[in-house]
């Protein structure tokens, strides 16, 4: 491998990772409600509040090889 910077041969390859993290949480439910609606009445409209505030998280870890020079540092 050489620098496209100064042409040196003395390059290190190093692993780098970057982490992303998403989250979904969950609001009031419509098709709660409307089916508490049909159930309870008026009282059964709560129906829709369960749950909320619940939700998933994905964390997702990506890893390349970067390379880099030991004379100038140049990453690439």
């Amino acid at each position: 491998m050489i620098c496209p910077k100064c042409g040196s041969n003395d390059v290190d390859n190093i692993p780098v990772t970057h982490t992303t993290t998403t989250e979904d949480i969950k609001g009031f439910d419509g098709c709660n409600a409307c089916c508490g609606y049909l159930l309870f009445g008026w009282v059964g409209i709560l129906c829709g509040l369960c749950g909320m505030g619940e939700g998933r998280r994905k964390v997702t870890h990506t890893t390349k090889i970067e390379h880099v020079c030991r004379n100038c540092g140049k990453r690439f």
